[in-house]
């Protein structure tokens, strides 16, 4: 049966003729009885006693007649076609039946909840036609009958203005849905976010677009979305190095890179900047997992970061003396990289926060980034969301701001909470 549609039934309850001889029994106030017309009153017993019968085709050819009386009420409309709406029910007639309800809804006869449950029916009988048009007005129809839509409610108007290549509109209705989930404190579907991303590519929104990738890594971290991140930021950064070093120390510490070039990519960075065992991590792994071929050119990167470890591991103890000993603390961030490097996470841990202590590092920003990754490392969660906070803070550049904000989501996730809020 038709959702909503035992409620219609129940306004046949009493047939015209019983109830026009109710009245004169029960000489009562009427303000609430049925206003049927005189006309319909002669004619609609015979179609009471076939739909009693069950006599459809009777039932179909009586109403026909009872539909081309003049000055019909509205309570005989609301009889005639709920006579109709039996009829066709019980003969299957879908398609009858779906016309009856367009009727009922605009002759405004039905209720607050058939609304919602009418438009909700109708647009799904409409899809199943592939009448587009149709479709979404009964959807909208149906959201704005719907006192609280759901999430999927939303986001299925969503989808249906994009697959009407309205991307402005879908994107409106799909970030209602992800907002309408946060209400909630429900987790928005994947879905809602990989839709997001192909349309603000068709409206060449690459804010919106940035920023919906970066919600849905946070919420579904997959090594994929991450290289979508990266390519954005690599263009939008100019390479920056020390952007790109703590966003490819991320992607692969989380997912994994997807490429060849990632991989190469990051351990360039890592080389240059000096984090050579960095470099040295993302090639092993790579390797290990087949993507970077053992070739000659690969191998040659390979060693050198082996090398510049081996150098790094018979220096630092020298230089963590020296930076010590400096009154500013840019040597202690640096020497805090080399022991990351070599993944000596406390002594990195210790050296960069001797080295914010003592003030007078260049990048305040970097230094807490680099603070907080080795925190992730010590699982002291809560320790490197505060440092990813003040790298926040302390940066003016807008890439670095959004890592960060990638790191404290990746920290979350770890320590078991939201992941990105």
């Amino acid at each position: 049966m038709v959702a909503g549609f035992a409620a219609v039934l129940a306004l046949a309850a009493v047939p015209p003729a019983a109830e026009a001889a109710k009245k004169k029994e029960e000489p009562v106030a009427q303000e609430n009885q049925p206003n049927f017309s005189k006309e319909f009153r002669k004619k609609a017993g015979p179609v009471q006693q076939a739909v009693t019968d069950q006599k459809w085709p009777e039932v179909m050819a009586g109403v026909a007649e009872l539909e081309a009386l003049p000055d019909l009420t509205d309570d005989d409309w609301r009889l005639i076609l709920n006579w109709r709406l039996v009829a066709q029910q019980a003969t299957g007639d879908t398609d009858g039946l779906m016309k009856t309800l367009e009727v009922w809804l605009a002759r405004g006869y039905a209720t607050p909840e058939q609304k919602v449950q009418f438009n909700q029916n109708l647009a799904a009988y409409y899809s199943k036609k592939d009448d587009d048009a149709k479709t979404m007005l009964h959807y909208k129809a149906f959201i704005d009958a719907k006192p609280d839509p759901d999430p999927q409610d939303l986001a299925t108007l969503g989808r249906l203005y994009l697959q009407q290549n309205d991307n402005v509109q879908g994107i409106e209705w799909l970030n209602k849905a992800i907002a309408k989930a946060g209400e909630r404190g429900e987790k928005a579907d994947e879905l809602y976010y990989q839709l997001l991303d192909r349309a603000y590519v068709e409206t060449k929104d690459a804010e919106g677009r940035l920023s919906n990738l970066e919600e849905l890594t946070k919420r579904y971290p997959k090594a994929d979305y991450y290289s979508r991140i990266l390519s954005i930021y690599g263009q939008g950064s100019k390479n920056d190095r020390v952007l790109m070093l703590n966003a490819y120390r991320l992607a692969l510490r989380d997912t994994g890179l997807t490429t060849v070039g990632e991989h190469l990519a990051y351990a360039d960075h890592a080389l240059v900047v000096g984090s050579p065992g960095e470099a040295l991590r993302a090639m092993e792994k790579g390797m290990t997992t087949g993507v970077v071929p053992k070739a000659a050119s690969n191998q040659e990167i390979l060693q050198e970061a082996k090398v510049a470890v081996a150098r790094d591991r018979k220096d630092l103890p020298r230089d963590s003396q020296t930076a010590a000993k400096d009154p500013k603390g840019e040597l202690d961030v640096k020497v805090g990289l080399g022991f990351y490097s070599l993944g000596e996470w406390d002594k990195a841990v210790e050296s960069v926060r001797r080295g914010l202590s003592k003030g007078s590092v260049k990048r305040v920003d970097d230094a807490n980034l680099l603070l907080g990754s080795a925190l992730v490392e010590l699982g002291r969660f809560d320790e490197a969301k505060q440092a990813f906070a003040a790298a926040a803070a302390a940066s003016t550049d807008p890439y670095v701001r959004r890592v960060a904000g990638l790191w404290s989501a990746f920290a979350d996730r770890k320590a078991g909470g939201a992941g990105g809020g």
